[in-house]
C-alpha cells in the first residue's frame, strides 16, 4: 500500500477512502466488493447537519501522508488516520454553522493547482500548499471541492461557471453541467456532483448512486468516455452528495 502523492488522483487501484459516516450500506458494500476499505467520518459539531459528516468540509489531503484537519474534528477519525501512518496537522480556522465558516478546508486540488475562494482558505492549508509549489487560484465559489468532480490530472466536471472559467484559464479541460435536484443532500433541496464522486483507481470514477438519474447523464458519460474514464455506480438509487469519496491509499 502507498499514499497518494497527488491528492484525489490515484495512479493505481485505491485501497482506502474516507467517506461520510452516513453513507448507505449498499454503497459501502460496493466499495468493499472492489477491495476498498472505508474510513468513516463522524459528525463535526460546529457545522450544520447536512454537511456535518462531509470529509471535504473537515479535512484537506495535502499529499502523501499529510492531512490538515479542522479544529473539532473527531478524535476517533484522527486516531484511525494516525494508525494508518498519516501525519495530521491541525488547521488554524475553526468551522462555524454558517457560510463562509464552513468552507476553509473545502479546496479543490487538481495536480499543481488548488482552486478556492482564497479570502477564506485556512492559512495552514495555504502554507502547506505553497510550500509544495502548488498554485492557489481564487474563485468566487467557496464550496469549491463540493462542486468539482476531478476526472483526471487535466479534467474536471462542475456546475459552477466561475470554477469552470478559472480551470480553463489554467489549461484544464472543464465540462460545465447543470445543477440537478437528483443529487440528494438532505434536508437541502440538492447537493453537488463533485461531492457525489471520487476516483477509486486510475481512470475509475466512483459515483454515489446511479448516474442515469442526472439530467446531464449522456453529456457526462460522453466526457468521461473521451477521457477514457470508467464509471463505477455504487448503487442504483439517486445520487447522494457525500462530501467527496476521498481516496487516500492505493496499491
Amino acid at each position: 500500500m502507498s499514499f497518494l502523492t497527488d491528492p484525489n488522483l490515484p495512479v493505481s487501484t485505491v485501497t482506502t477512502v474516507i467517506i461520510d459516516g452516513r453513507a448507505p450500506q449498499s454503497m459501502i458494500a460496493a466499495l468493499r466488493n472492489s477491495g476498498i476499505s472505508p474510513i468513516y467520518t463522524c459528525a463535526h459539531p460546529d457545522v450544520y447537519p447536512a454537511v456535518a459528516y462531509h470529509p471535504d468540509i473537515m479535512l484537506h489531503h495535502i499529499g502523501d501522508n499529510i492531512i490538515v484537519y479542522a479544529p473539532g474534528t473527531s478524535t476517533v477519525l484522527l486516531s484511525v488516520l494516525e494508525e494508518r501512518g498519516f501525519r495530521l496537522v491541525q488547521g488554524h480556522t475553526k468551522l462555524g454553522s454558517k457560510y463562509p465558516m464552513t468552507i476553509p478546508y473545502n479546496v479543490a486540488r487538481i495536480g499543481k493547482y488548488a482552486f478556492h475562494n482564497t479570502k477564506y482558505t485556512d492559512p495552514v492549508v495555504k502554507e502547506q500548499l505553497q510550500s509544495m509549489g502548488i498554485e492557489l487560484i481564487h474563485t468566487n465559489q467557496g464550496y469549491t471541492k463540493c462542486l468539482t468532480c476531478i476526472v483526471d490530472s487535466n479534467s474536471i466536471i462542475t456546475s459552477d461557471a466561475d470554477i469552470s472559467k478559472r480551470a480553463r484559464e489554467t489549461g484544464l479541460d472543464a465540462l460545465i453541467i447543470e445543477p440537478d435536484e437528483a443529487i440528494r443532500l438532505e434536508p437541502l433541496n440538492m447537493g453537488f456532483f463533485g461531492g457525489a464522486t471520487g476516483l477509486i483507481g486510475k481512470n475509475r470514477l466512483a459515483v454515489a448512486g446511479d448516474l442515469r438519474f442526472h439530467k446531464n447523464y449522456q453529456k457526462i458519460l460522453e466526457f468521461l468516455s473521451l477521457k477514457c474514464v470508467d464509471v463505477v455506480m455504487l448503487n442504483d438509487g439517486k445520487l447522494i452528495d457525500l462530501g467527496t469519496i476521498i481516496p487516500i491509499e492505493q496499491k
